[in-house]
C-alpha cells in the first residue's frame, strides 16, 4: 500500500527533505505538496499519512494523530517568516480594526489572536483572505503573512497603497512578540502521522529517513547550499536565507515544548497537554 507523504515548498521545510526522495527510492510513497493550510486538511481526512502541520492542528486532532518527537519549525524570537504587517505604529490602535489573515496557516492565525488578547488587550476584526500582501493592506488595518512570502516581504519592506495612501506598514514579528510576553520559543509546526498509518510508516522506514534527512541538511555545507538555491528563486541575497535557517530550531527540545504547551494552553480552551502523543513516548506532560 502506497503511504502519502505531505510536504511544503518553503524554505523553512528544505532541511527535512533534504534528500528523503532517494533515502525512499525502494519505498512505496507518493510525496504531495501544498501549503501548511492544505496539509492539515489532508491529514485529517487520511488523504495523506504524515505531514508537517500546523501545531494547533496537532493538538486539534490529537485523537487522529501522534507527533514525530524531535522535529519542529521553531524559532526563539524573531522567525522573519511569520510577519503582521500593519499601518498602526503600535499594536493597540488596532483595537477594533480590521486585520487580513493568510489562508495559508493555522498556528500563526490562532498566534496572533492570542498575542492580541494577552498581550496587547485588544480585539480586531479579523478576516481570511488570500494572501498577497499588496491586496491585503489595501483594504485592511493589518495583514498577516507567512511562509516565503513573509521573508521577502520582511526583506523588501517596500512602500504600499493603502487606505490613506502610500506609505511604509510597520512590521511586527510573531516569534518576537511571542517571546517579549513568555520568554518562551514558540513551536510553529511539527509532523504528524496519522494514529493507525504510524506502525507502518515506521516498518517502512519512514520515520528513520525523514531523521536521517533532517540530520542531513542541517548540516553547515547543504543547509547554506539550500539557502543559496532559494535566494536565487525568491529574488533575495544569499545571507538573507542563510542566515533565516540558521536562526531556526528544528529540534523540539524541552523549551520549545515549554512554548508548545503555552500557547495551546491560551489557544485552546480546556486543552489538556497529555492528549498530544509523542510517537514511542509515554503520552503524558513533558
Amino acid at each position: 500500500m502506497t503511504l502519502n507523504i505531505g510536504l511544503i515548498d518553503y524554505l523553512n521545510t528544505m532541511p527535512f527533505h533534504y534528500d528523503l526522495a532517494e533515502r525512499l527510492q525502494d519505498v512505496d510513497v507518493h510525496f504531495e505538496r501544498g501549503v501548511p493550510s492544505m496539509l492539515n486538511r489532508m491529514l485529517k481526512s487520511g488523504e495523506i499519512d504524515l505531514a508537517p502541520i500546523s501545531a494547533i492542528e496537532a493538538a486539534r486532532y490529537a485523537e487522529q494523530v501522534v507527533v514525530l518527537p524531535g522535529l519542529s519549525i521553531a524559532s526563539f524570537g524573531a522567525v522573519r517568516t511569520v510577519l503582521l504587517f500593519s499601518w498602526a505604529a503600535d499594536m493597540r490602535d488596532l483595537d477594533g480594526q480590521s486585520i487580513a489573515l493568510t489562508d495559508h496557516s493555522a498556528t500563526s492565525v490562532a498566534l496572533l489572536d492570542v498575542l492580541c488578547r494577552e498581550r496587547y488587550g485588544i480585539r480586531p476584526r479579523f478576516t481570511v483572505t488570500r494572501q498577497h500582501l499588496p491586496s491585503m493592506l489595501a483594504d485592511h488595518a493589518g495583514a498577516l503573512v507567512i511562509g516565503d512570502d513573509a521573508l521577502v516581504e520582511g526583506a523588501i519592506h517596500r512602500a504600499l497603497s493603502g487606505p490613506d495612501g502610500w506609505g511604509l506598514p510597520y512590521i511586527y514579528d510573531l516569534g518576537d512578540e511571542w517571546l517579549k510576553m513568555t520568554g518562551l520559543p514558540f513551536t510553529f509546526a511539527v509532523w504528524a502521522a496519522r494514529r493507525e498509518r504510524a506502525a507502518a510508516l515506521q516498518a517502512a522506514g519512514v520515520f528513520d529517513a525523514l531523521y536521517a534527512s533532517t540530520e542531513a541538511g542541517l548540516t553547515e555545507t547543504p543547509r547554506d547550499g539550500l539557502a543559496n538555491a532559494y535566494a536565487a528563486r525568491l529574488g533575495l541575497p544569499a545571507g538573507v536565507c542563510r542566515r533565516y535557517l540558521r536562526d531556526l530550531r528544528y529540534h523540539l527540545q524541552d523549551d520549545d515544548r515549554a512554548g508548545l504547551k503555552r500557547f495551546l494552553e491560551l489557544a485552546l480552551e480546556g486543552f489538556d497537554w497529555n492528549t498530544l502523543e509523542f510517537w514511542g513516548q509515554p503520552q503524558a506532560a513533558h
